[in-house]
């Protein structure tokens, strides 16, 4: 099952990206960049809109960001949609990884705060993704899913 769509990357000012897979050939090749991914999500009546974002970090300069955004059917609960928001994750960062060779950090939108929902998947989600091979960051240091929750209203 695949979680993304090839064809609806947007420049974070919402303008098309022709070829998402030159877009990031084009930043391997400046050298300067640090590859990371997150998704967020929102629920609505009849959908749930998923946002991926593939972030090339220059340190100390900020980000660049392609983004796309996803429409599923609603999920039955927060498990459910954390593990949809990680294989969305999985499946960008595995792409990016195929292109630059090197694995990008998967930012989850779980929280390492033991009073917050999320909290719960915790361990499921990390696990995923180092079972994917890929770096980590949970809340509050996870700050790629933190852009993607930018575009999910």
């Amino acid at each position: 099952m695949s979680y993304l769509k090839s064809d609806n990357w947007c420049h974070l000012s919402g303008s098309p990206i022709d070829d998402i897979h030159e877009h990031i050939r084009t930043k391997l090749q400046r050298g300067k960049y640090t590859f990371h991914v997150g998704s967020d999500s929102k629920s609505y009546a009849d959908h749930t809109l998923v946002i991926t974002t593939i972030c090339f970090r220059e340190p100390s300069s900020g980000a660049l960001v392609a983004y796309q955004r996803t429409r599923v059917p609603n999920f039955s609960n927060i498990t459910e949609k954390l593990i949809h928001e990680t294989l969305a994750s999985i499946e960008a960062a595995s792409m990016v990884r195929d292109i630059t060779g090197s694995s990008p950090t998967i930012h989850a939108d779980v929280n390492s705060r033991k009073e917050a929902l999320s909290n719960r998947a915790l361990n499921v989600i990390v696990g995923m993704v180092k079972g994917m091979g890929f770096p980590v960051k949970v809340k509050p240091d996870a700050w790629a899913a933190d852009i993607a929750d930018m575009f999910t209203r």
